[in-house]
């Protein structure tokens, strides 16, 4: 086991809707042995809202044997939607990780509307919360060898929203130079879940349902700067968003009026002068599970129909394309088979908001060749695949019939969850797959390739020709040569090309 020295230190002064400004530090030794405030938000499982304005802390874990060389940081951003989640050991204490002898540093930032409103003016510029990542990047890059890191070989890796921060800080000027090496789990940027084309419109409405109807941006951050942060939160409940796909605050596009742009244009344009660093970056095979909430049951039953459809890709899709998505996911399976109906509800809501936007997040370099790119599948269906355990917990026979790991599984093989205490059995398939994936993500933080002559598998890089990735599944992990979901990555290049053809 390995001693976690636990700092919470990173504590800037900020201000709502204000990039995050320089601590103006202390005197003395600094006792940082606890744990730091969750940034605001509603909280999952109570409904209540948590956590304090007064949150950007990071954690640094240092692995207690004493070493004779720098060694690789690896800096995790934790996902939930750009709205939940921290930094906090109930989710992400570090052990697998610290026993391949890397530091770990986890982080938190502001999410929601503190995070991500954007009025198009310098006061209220968008993406504070990826500025406030940034800020940390920084911190950890000019600090992080006081602790034994090296500063030239520091990893960003992240999940879901996390991972979508990743691609970020890839395509981010700003971010440049900052790290080497990055890892993104089941997250991009070009989600439709992870970027607003219309953050004007989300912020006027926003500024409408907590009782502000003036027109002019200043006016309404002045409003907004006078209210109590709580109700700030409290006002982001629009009565039509109380799904993961529907949060609307979330990164967008600065306008030309903010000095300091984070995202200065489109994802897909900043793609072109986008960062060439070694990546991993792979989804889950049944990620589409995180919506099987029993609330959302009930719509299933007819969620074959066109109707159903429509309403998942909120009318964006004329009645042509809402038949030809129809036809491929339900019209060649047996409906009347309950499992398989679910499994491809399942298949097409995991498409929908990760796949088919997927490859598209690395494609540019396999396009130049610049640098290796390492995909991967997790499947592995375990007894610490604790997203999965949760959703299912009231429907043990239906979490067993549904074969593979959900959104956000493969987190409890890279991180212990002091929370619910799910942790791996002596000599189990879990402890194996622990210790595997620890394994190739703290190899490639130390080299950018994540095989090693102890490793238990060996990972080869894809390519535009040779397409292949890792399927982490368990004792059962090996190499695939194929493009990784081709012909429903196909099936979606299809539909693509008839938007831009209607």
């Amino acid at each position: 086991m390995c001693l976690k020295i636990l700092l919470s230190i990173f504590n800037v002064a900020c201000v709502f809707a204000c990039p995050p400004v320089k601590h103006p530090g202390w005197s003395g030794v600094l006792n940082a042995f606890s744990e730091g405030e969750k940034c605001l938000q509603f909280d999952i499982l109570t409904n209540r809202i948590v956590g304090s304005e007064n949150c950007l802390y990071l954690n640094i874990f240092v692995p207690q044997d004493e070493l004779n060389e720098k060694l690789a940081v690896m800096l995790f951003i934790h996902g939930g939607a750009f709205n939940f989640g921290s930094a906090s050991l109930n989710q992400y204490c570090p052990d697998y990780l610290l026993d391949e002898n890397v530091i770990v540093v986890t982080i938190n930032y502001r999410l929601n509307v503190l995070g991500f409103l954007n009025l198009d003016v310098d006061e209220c510029p968008g993406n504070m919360g990826l500025k406030d990542q940034l800020f940390a990047i920084k911190w950890v890059k000019n600090n992080i060898s006081a602790f034994g890191g090296d500063t030239d070989n520091i990893t960003i890796f992240g999940e879901s929203a996390g991972s979508a921060s990743v691609h970020c800080h890839l395509l981010s000027p700003q971010s440049l130079g900052l790290f080497q090496k990055a890892i993104m789990q089941s997250g991009c940027i070009f989600n439709s879940w992870s970027f607003n084309e219309n953050h004007r419109e989300t912020a006027f409405k926003f500024a409408k349902n907590v009782g502000c109807l003036k027109d002019d941006p200043k006016e309404i951050l002045q409003y907004l700067l006078k209210m109590p942060a709580i109700d700030l939160i409290k006002g982001t409940k629009f009565g039509d968003d109380d799904n993961f796909p529907d949060f609307q605050f979330v990164p967008s596009v600065e306008s030309n009026e903010v000095t300091e742009k984070f995202l200065s244009a489109h994802p897909q344009t900043l793609v072109e002068k986008a960062a060439r660093v070694p990546i991993i970056t792979g989804v889950n095979q049944m990620e589409g599970l995180v919506l099987f909430v029993e609330h959302n049951m009930k719509r299933f039953v007819d969620f074959h129909k066109s109707n159903e459809i429509n309403k998942l890709f909120k009318n964006q899709y004329s009645e042509e394309i809402i038949n030809k998505i129809r036809k491929f996911y339900f019209d060649e399976v047996n409906m009347e088979c309950e499992i398989t109906r679910l499994e491809n509800i399942c298949h097409l809501y995991s498409d929908a908001y990760f796949i088919r936007d997927f490859h598209g997040s690395y494609e540019y370099l396999l396009k130049d060749g610049s640098t290796p790119v390492y995909n991967y599948e997790f499947k592995f269906d375990g007894e610490i695949n604790l997203c999965k355990h949760l959703i299912f917990n009231s429907r043990p026979s239906l979490r067993k019939s549904l074969k593979g790991a959900c959104h956000a599984d493969e987190l409890n093989y890279l991180f212990y969850g002091q929370l619910f205490g799910y942790a791996p059995k002596t000599n189990s398939p879990e402890s194996r797959m622990c210790k595997t994936m620890s394994k190739l993500w703290a190899n490639f933080a130390k080299t950018g390739n994540p095989n090693s002559p102890d490793s238990s598998v060996t990972w080869n890089s894809t390519s535009a020709d040779d397409p292949k990735y890792l399927s982490l599944d368990g004792d059962n992990t090996c190499m695939v040569n194929e493009l990784l979901y081709s012909s429903r990555v196909k099936f979606w290049d299809e539909i693509s090309e008839m938007v831009r053809s209607e």
